[in-house]
């Protein structure tokens, strides 16, 4: 009888043990299930929920010219990626510094963006009295750069760079080319041309390309530094000749004209870089809310046609990349500017 008593009690606790342990597991197994449906939740599930309201996309220049006609263009693109209207507002002045200073005393919500160009970003600010610096906003990403060429009148006697450049050296300084405005870009190039082939030029800055154009039509100044598009109409209609596309691959709307390289030009390549900016301390998750919102733009196909037609180059860098690019470019100017006795 206790032999039956003590193998009873032995069966009771194995039954007991067997029925904790699938409890234990029951627990684990729901534990670990919850687990795993919090760690596959889908990634829309987990986005901030932004943006709710308008975004206004400042350009800092007046309406018609290439950043107008450049931001307008991305901000039709955004319908249907981003979920609320992009509006646009002009600010022009300042070569571009008034607009961008609105930018970054605007509050830091995300809902302010601005459309912003390397030069009044670094190197106006060497030259143009602006309440900033180049510190005090945030550089969410960078969208391309638009290639500068080296235009002239169509019955010039330049037919190619290189004739404009052995002109220059046999007549020091007579050479007139016009850029868009001291501090810009396309000025920039020009001033690394002469240094690159050792010629001296006469610089003639206007009010943005609107003016310089009809002034290379008209013939006032010998040859202009212009982007692309600017002048892709009159180039195609005859009306003027590019020399060379300053950049170190020919441009596809202007197959025939040769690279700077091409003709023996080495190191006076670049353009005006576009980016997206904001102010400084929007909340880091708005900042990476926006640079995939836009990334998203610049990669869809509508907004690659309208950028295509524009000649323009897509070049998308995240934050980091495109703030050490913009930095190293007014470490560069500024070098530039000091041989030419414009900084003290």
């Amino acid at each position: 009888m206790k032999k039956r008593h003590l193998f009873g009690n032995l069966a009771f606790m194995i039954v007991i043990l067997t029925l904790l342990a699938a409890c234990s597991n029951s627990g684990n197994s729901a534990s670990n299930t919850s687990e795993a449906n919090a760690a596959n939740a889908s990634p829309a599930a987990q986005k901030l929920d932004w943006p709710t309201k308008n975004i206004e996309l400042i350009v800092p220049f007046t309406a018609g010219g290439v950043s107008d006609i450049l931001a307008r263009s991305f901000a039709e693109a955004a319908k249907g990626i981003i979920d609320q209207p992009i509006t646009i507002k002009n600010v022009g002045g300042g070569s571009g510094t008034v607009g961008n200073y609105e930018l970054v005393k605007a509050k830091p919500d995300g809902y302010t963006w601005l459309w912003a160009a390397t030069g009044h970003m670094s190197s106006a600010l060497h030259i143009t009295p602006a309440q900033y610096t180049k510190d005090d906003f945030t550089i969410v990403n960078k969208v391309g750069d638009m290639v500068v060429t080296v235009v002239v009148p169509k019955d010039s006697p330049f037919r190619t760079l290189q004739d404009l450049i052995g002109y220059a050296k046999e007549h020091p300084g007579e050479v007139t080319v016009g850029n868009p405005g001291e501090g810009t870009v396309v000025a920039m190039l020009a001033t690394m041309l002469e240094d690159s082939v050792g010629i001296k030029l006469q610089h003639v800055p206007f009010q943005g390309s609107g003016t310089l154009l009809p002034a290379v039509l008209g013939k006032h100044v010998m040859a202009g530094f212009m982007n692309v598009p600017e002048i892709r109409g009159q180039v195609e209609a005859g009306d003027l000749r590019a020399l060379a596309v300053l950049s170190e691959n020919r441009v596809d709307l202007l197959p025939n004209v040769p690279t700077g390289g091409e003709q023996g030009v080495k190191g006076v390549t670049g353009g005006a870089g576009h980016f997206i900016i904001i102010p400084n301390k929007v909340p880091d998750d708005v900042v990476q809310r926006i640079d995939e919102l836009t990334k998203a733009v610049y990669e869809s196909d509508k907004f690659k046609q309208l950028m295509n037609q524009a000649g323009y180059q897509l070049g998308y860098k995240k934050g980091s990349d495109a703030k050490a690019e913009v930095d190293e470019w007014f470490v560069t100017t500024g070098e530039i500017y000091k041989k030419l006795g414009q900084i003290k």
